[in-house]
């Protein structure tokens, strides 16, 4: 598996208590550069409490393997949970 690439959230929508994130990845240019996820209320915790950043979700390691995803294996490693 290729090693995570920083992805940063850029916009953080919160409705009916579902959260949908958009992020930005500094990737190859072969390679997308944004991808939207709506994570479980469980996920969303995850990632507000092991991101990088001031507030709420803020950078995270990312994959792409036929499309981005949040790589939870080194998001739970670099924050040491």
């Amino acid at each position: 598996m290729a090693p995570p690439y920083d992805a940063v959230c850029e916009e953080h929508k919160a409705v009916n208590g579902r959260h949908y994130l958009s992020f930005t990845v500094a990737a190859p240019s072969d390679l997308p550069e944004e991808f939207e996820i709506q994570p479980s209320p469980l996920e969303y915790e995850r990632l507000k409490d092991d991101s990088t950043g001031e507030d709420g979700v803020g950078q995270v390691p990312a994959v792409y393997d036929d499309g981005w995803a949040i790589d939870w294996e080194s998001l739970e490693t670099d924050s040491g949970t």
